[in-house]
């Protein structure tokens, strides 16, 4: 009779290298909804304070062209600032296809790999 010991730590060895994977795409998949989280919060964020600065801009001004001046100039810098948001929401997403490319070209090199040990230590 073999050693059980022995086969258990085996079993929980291939089972550890097969779940690895999963894991590590587990771990990418969250890291990238955290960011993108942070992300949309910070643009809202961003209309909250634009809507806010509009209404305090509405009670503090004193004729219309001075509030269609002032309303103006807060929905430039605001479409400013979106725009910069946009390009780095483009950064953000070719970051997360870059790091998930990189675990599909690891996993695809690894997985033949292994299944070739595998195979081979099954005709032993």
């Amino acid at each position: 009779m073999a050693n059980p010991n022995a086969e258990i730590n085996a079993f929980l060895e291939a089972s550890q290298k097969a779940v690895a994977p999963l894991l590590r795409f587990n771990e990418l998949s969250a890291r990238a909804v955290e960011r993108a989280a942070r992300f949309h919060y910070e643009v809202a964020g961003d209309a909250l304070n634009f809507a806010l600065a509009n209404l305090h801009t509405s009670t503090q001004a004193k004729d219309m062209p001075s509030l269609l001046q002032k309303s103006a100039e807060l929905a430039n810098q605001y479409v400013e600032r979106q725009a910069q948001r946009s390009q780095d929401l483009v950064k953000l997403a070719g970051e997360f296809q870059a790091e998930f490319t990189q675990w599909f070209d690891k996993l695809s090199t690894e997985l033949p790999a292994a299944k070739a040990v595998n195979i081979r230590s099954a005709k032993a």
